[in-house]
């Protein structure tokens, strides 16, 4: 019996320049060889043995990006041959549905869809699995493969993926492979162990869903849950998919959709269900790691609402938990929440307390940037149809921040005000070149009116209505238009100031 996690297989990439952990099951007390070649030689053999409930780890020392290698593990009676496989740089896709978001939505996938196949980008998603057992029961061959860069399978990636490692790929120069694992409407506290919530400030979704549990009768729950087919996550192929993800349904067909009876236990949180606290830490992350990668693209944050006051902290404790179950200080990419009007229940009427969230986090934590999405809105969607200009920025922060290239890559953040007279002067960090794209300064409000704005080199300077104290806000709404960027063409991160 020698088994490899599905995340091993054919086509896949593996990180170099650290240990690369192999691991499997086998007969209990057997050896298990593992030899790394090409086709003219062997590049790297390990050996180990399996323990007594035959699990065994074998790991690769740190190599140099590679292709067209050959990964063989044997126990002496068995042997399993991974071909084609690549040597490069591995990021994990993690996050909510606009990470999951397939590039078959996005807007721009045509010109993606008529390139050549490139050999140097793959892609590997994790099943969405949410209970023990489910893995076994349902159909989900569509997923837990490596997949290639071609029409075939493009539309199958993560949009923010795939724009993210073309970009990172080009500027490089050697393979990406991107781990998606991610799960749409779920919360921060899904992503994380349940010591890491309790006794902190996810702790209050662990005694919500404690409660939840008294208060239910979990067999006619599970009994429910596993008799309606929508409740089990097996995604379509993506032209099947729901409309609801194409671009276009107007705020009107929204609301038609809602009409209509609920089913009983219709959005309750239950022991099965994917969004409970911990659930896809230990039913997909584990599953995963320690498959050793490069950094994490995080793009999350929208289905923390409830609790948007805590989501800092809440996501400090996701990051440490990450790091922790991987042995590395992975750095995190994280894209700041777009602009966000309504979609079905949903509004963004909390989303500027979870982009000022998000923003403390890049502050305080070690390893961590933050990702403009300013300009990558949509008023009536939760899912922008444009993913290509955040997948690139997230290239861009990776090339600055990970990859030491000395390049303007972080947004224009507010670092300072002063006011002279009737004006006042804000200046930016990362501000370089600073410019209002149009005539007018759109999103900015001095005391709830527009007033006239300039910038120029790394400062902002605005004219301020008659007052005793002004309140300046840029971009503090749940939707907004935004055009204020600097050289780079990054837009500028939401702020809010008090000046006397």
């Amino acid at each position: 019996m020698l088994k490899l996690p599905m995340i091993f297989s054919d086509h896949m990439v593996l990180q170099r320049g650290k240990p690369v952990a192999i691991w499997g099951e086998s007969d209990p007390g057997k050896a298990v060889r593992v030899c790394l070649s090409s086709a003219q030689e062997s590049i790297v053999t390990t050996k180990t043995l399996a323990d007594r409930s035959g699990a065994w780890r074998a790991t690769l020392p740190a190599l140099q990006a590679a292709r067209g290698l050959t990964l063989t593990v044997s126990n002496g009676s068995e042997t399993i041959a991974l071909t084609d496989v690549l040597i490069g740089e591995v990021w994990i896709a993690g996050g909510q549905s606009n990470m999951e978001y397939w590039l078959h939505f996005d807007a721009e996938k045509q010109e993606a869809l008529d390139r050549p196949e490139n050999p140097d980008i793959r892609f590997f998603d994790y099943p969405e699995v949410s209970f023990e057992g489910e893995l076994e029961q349902y159909d989900f061959s569509d997923f837990g493969f490596w997949r290639r860069c071609n029409p075939k399978e493009l539309p199958w990636f993560s949009a923010v993926g795939y724009y993210f490692a073309e970009r990172l790929q080009a500027a490089l120069g050697v393979p990406v492979g991107i781990v998606g694992c991610n799960w749409g409407g779920t919360n921060a506290a899904c992503w994380m162990d349940e010591g890491d919530l309790r006794g902190g400030p996810g702790e209050i979704w662990l005694i919500e869903h404690e409660k939840r549990l008294e208060e239910m009768d979990q067999d006619d729950y599970r009994q429910w849950f596993l008799s309606e087919p929508s409740n089990i996550q097996n995604h379509p192929v993506p032209g099947d998919s729901p409309e609801v993800l194409y671009p276009g349904l107007s705020r009107e067909e929204q609301l038609k959709l809602m009409e209509g009876p609920k089913p009983r236990y219709d959005h309750v949180i239950g022991p099965l269900h994917p969004c409970r606290p911990s659930g896809l830490y230990h039913m997909m992350l584990e599953k995963v790691a320690p498959y050793a990668a490069k950094g994490v693209i995080w793009y999350q944050g929208e289905s923390d609402q409830p609790h948007a006051d805590i989501y800092d902290g809440v996501l400090e404790g996701m990051i440490r938990a990450w790091r922790r179950l991987w042995h590395d200080e992975l750095p995190f990419l994280m894209v700041q929440l777009a602009p966000f009007g309504a979609w079905f229940s949903e509004t963004g009427e909390a989303y500027p307390t979870l982009r000022a969230c998000q923003q403390r986090v890049a502050e305080r934590v070690p390893r961590v940037w933050l990702c403009s999405s300013g300009d990558a809105g949509m008023r009536w969607d939760i899912h922008p149809k444009h993913k290509r200009p955040i997948g690139q920025r997230l290239a861009l922060l990776a090339r600055g921040h990970v990859y030491g290239e000395d390049i303007l890559c972080d947004a224009p953040v507010l670092n300072g005000a002063a006011r002279e007279g009737n004006r006042a002067s804000l200046s930016f960090e990362h501000g370089n070149g600073l410019h209002i794209d149009g005539d007018v300064l759109n999103a900015l409000r001095v005391n709830g009116q527009s007033c006239p704005a300039r910038a120029a080199g790394d400062c902002l300077t605005i004219d301020l209505p008659m007052a005793e104290q002004w309140k300046i806000e840029f971009a503090w709404q749940g939707y907004y238009e935004i055009n204020l960027y600097n050289a780079a063409g990054i837009p500028a991160l939401p702020f809010r100031i008090l000046l006397d």
